[in-house]
């Protein structure tokens, strides 16, 4: 009789990288800075809108075109 042989599959080895990131506290606390820091940011742009007279003749006009729209849904 003749002996089987068996063979498993060699996995490639695994290359650790390093990414530079540190993982800080949690990321609960993480987000949670994203946010309030992303606010901030989205109400200086919304000053800087609001100082803008054409932009907000602009806004104003599509916000009406927007609700027209709306408007033949609401029937």
């Amino acid at each position: 009789m003749a002996i089987k042989k068996t063979t498993t599959a060699k996995k490639a080895p695994v290359k650790k990288v390093s990414t530079g990131m540190t993982i800080s506290a949690t990321p609960k606390a993480e987000m949670r800075k994203w946010e309030v820091e992303s606010a901030l940011s989205t109400l200086k742009r919304a000053e800087d809108i609001r100082k803008d007279k054409n932009m907000m003749r602009d806004v104003a006009k599509l916000a009406q075109e927007q609700m027209s729209v709306l408007k033949t849904f609401s029937k």
